[in-house]
């Protein structure tokens, strides 16, 4: 009679704790529910163990009690190691992303930003209940690069009062909060969620004029050799765009923090030469796109500054132009030299008719100039016109013998004012402003080449770097004929063919 009260005991003391674990597992909650199940559980067990504790202790000396004591040793052996590992998984994440694209590696670019944030950061997104997995796995990520990052999600059916507090009206919309700064964003994409941080973590905003009124490349133009791309994607990275006529101001407005002259047409002014040459002394930045066509009076303004702009187009022998249909007056680049513009980046830019740029004969005192890209070996400068040869070649004695210099940089310390603070001049000359167009900026790492630069002359060197891209469509485009034969052959083909197999198989054995 004991021993059956006592299996009685022992089932139910089982039953009340699974019955509690299952209610944990549920509600997520430790309340009565819970405590209570567990603890009558527990007093059961603990019950039955006693009046069954002789034979409990007879039955530990036989000889299958110590086996069966061993194994038991093994599987908590076993249990303490798992234990453990998942300890050290959950304080040391491990990642490891194994796609063609990286498209779920976070982009050099994000993970600098994050590693410097010196500033709490909130993320709150507002997403109907279980669609939040994406984000929740990519703002994961984010957290994994900063301690000072921090997000959580909310059902706006759920939590209305939050949802009207930050005006939410769609599912999916994530907010950026920092320090009273607000960005709002409507997709889960790596680079508009990056962006967001950035605005909402710099003080103020850095104003680049594009100079206008010599045909430059318009920055509002959405044409193919429009700048409207580059455009978007500096205003995403908190610069403030603006166009400036040189020719009707008296000075350079005090609140420009960069100039901008892209592809510029007509002859510079010697009003609007002294404006520049007045801006870079006080520790202006300038970033110069010229073209082969470009007048000779902007190369003689930069000759003052320690550049030497050829008078001729770079040829590229090595073929790459023929992929875009331009032959060889495309020259590529894909060695640089060591410059923070370029750091560790390993992307391939190119440039439809290009200029070299070198050293002058006479820089003024104490600028560091710096030839960051150049083109291949199978290349040249051609001096001679091009249009009307049947075939382009190379001239010894005439023509520059590659690799030619396409871009070049340069920074000169200005010597501060009394209470004033100590600036740099820089200086960024491309012998090409096509690359930066609507039509080539999205083309291999012409982009991140522009930004880099706009980024290095604006001294902010830890947006530097390459930018997250869209993940690849890698899709399988496949007719109707082809899909009902993949669909035969995985519902019908291969499992008769292992059935056939196994009949096989046994009739052999038989």
């Amino acid at each position: 009679m004991i021993k059956k009260i006592a299996q009685i005991c022992g089932w139910l003391g089982l039953g009340m704790i699974l019955a509690g674990l299952i209610v944990y597992s549920l509600t997520a909650v430790m309340a009565w529910t819970v405590y209570l199940p567990l603890i009558l559980g527990c007093a059961l067990l603990l019950a039955s163990i006693t009046l069954q504790f002789r034979e409990i202790r007879a039955g530990l000396t036989t000889r299958s009690a110590r086996f069966g004591s061993n194994a038991l040793l093994m599987v908590l052996i076993l249990l303490g190691i798992l234990i453990v590992t998942n300890i050290f998984a959950a304080r040391f994440s491990w990642r490891l992303d194994t796609t063609a694209a990286r498209q779920f590696s976070l982009a050099e670019q994000t993970r600098n930003i994050l590693k410097s944030l010196d500033k709490d950061v909130k993320i709150t997104g507002f997403f109907k209940s279980g669609d939040e997995a994406f984000t929740k796995e990519l703002l994961t990520e984010y957290a994994h690069y900063s301690d000072r990052l921090r997000f959580e999600f909310s059902d706006p059916d759920k939590k209305p009062g939050l949802a009207k507090k930050y005006q939410v009206k769609s599912y999916g919309t994530l907010i950026v909060e920092a320090e009273g700064k607000q960005e709002r964003i409507e997709k889960s994409e790596e680079q508009l969620l990056t962006n967001a941080i950035i605005k909402v973590t710099r003080e103020g905003k850095k104003k680049l004029y594009f100079t206008t009124g010599h045909g430059e490349k318009d920055p509002d133009s959405d044409g193919a050799d429009g700048l409207a791309t580059a455009r978007k994607a500096l205003i995403e990275e908190n610069f403030d765009i603006a166009k400036l006529l040189l020719a009707r101001e008296s000075a350079i407005p005090a609140d420009c923090s960069m100039l901008a002259v892209a592809g510029p047409r007509t002859e510079l002014f010697a009003s609007e030469k002294s404006l520049i040459m007045e801006f870079l002394q006080k520790g202006g930045k300038l970033l110069i796109l010229l073209d082969p066509a470009s007048p000779d009076s902007w190369s003689e303004l930069l000759g003052e500054w320690g550049f030497k702009v050829g008078r001729d187009i770079v040829v590229d022998a090595s073929g790459f132009g023929q992929l875009f249909g331009t032959g060889p007056t495309m020259p590529i680049v894909s060695q640089y030299e060591e410059h923070a513009i370029t750091r560790d980046f390993n992307l391939m830019t190119f440039f439809p008719e290009a200029r070299s740029i070198s050293r002058g004969e006479n820089p003024p005192a104490g600028l560091e100039f710096r030839e960051i890209g150049r083109s291949t070996p199978r290349s040249w400068a051609e001096t001679s016109p091009i249009s009307g040869q049947a075939e382009i070649t190379f001239d010894e004695g005439k023509d520059l013998r590659g690799p030619v210099t396409l871009f070049a940089g340069a920074e000169m310390p200005v010597t501060a004012a009394a209470g004033e603070k100590a600036g740099k001049t820089r200086l960024l000359v491309f012998g090409d402003s096509d690359f930066a167009t609507n039509s080539y900026f999205d083309t291999q790492g012409n982009g991140n080449l522009f930004q880099n630069g706009v980024s290095w002359l604006a001294e902010e060197e830890d947006l530097i770097s390459v930018r997250a891209r869209s993940p690849e469509d890698r899709r399988i485009a496949i007719t109707q004929t082809q899909s009902r034969a993949l669909l035969y052959l995985g519902i019908i083909v291969l499992p008769l063919a292992i059935f056939i197999a196994g009949i096989a198989v046994y009739r052999n054995r038989k």
